[in-house]
């Protein structure tokens, strides 16, 4: 995964892809915490064939991920504490203290729920 820049445009599509339809267990599981109020948004290059993607941290912690030039929802995830961390620190930002309360409340979470194991 490459951040290649802070993602600063609204996400106008709200179109989902099928990958997204297909993983009904992770939403059902993500439930409580499903929001579209978005704290950072990114522009990221993880070498797709579809191209770069847009990651955005929610209020709770979640990544949603969205194609950069369709802007379709592809999919979300409850990322483990590095992976918050990486988004800033590969921009060399310093880590917001929003962020790090997230990165404890997720580890927790991931501790308590293994919101990862899906």
């Amino acid at each position: 995964m490459k951040v290649k820049a802070i993602y600063d445009k609204d996400i106008i599509n709200k179109d989902e892809t099928l990958h997204i339809k297909e993983r009904k267990e992770r939403i059902r599981k993500y439930s409580n915490l499903l929001s579209f109020k978005m704290l950072y948004c990114f522009r990221v290059d993880n070498d797709h064939w579809n191209g770069d993607e847009i990651h955005c941290i929610n209020e709770y912690g979640l990544i949603y991920i969205y194609n950069y030039k369709s802007k379709k929802y592809i999919t979300i995830l409850h990322p483990r504490p590095s992976q918050l961390k990486r988004y800033f620190h590969q921009l060399n930002i310093t880590l917001p203290n929003d962020i790090k309360r997230l990165i404890d409340k997720c580890y927790k979470r991931n501790k308590n729920s293994n919101m990862n194991e899906l």
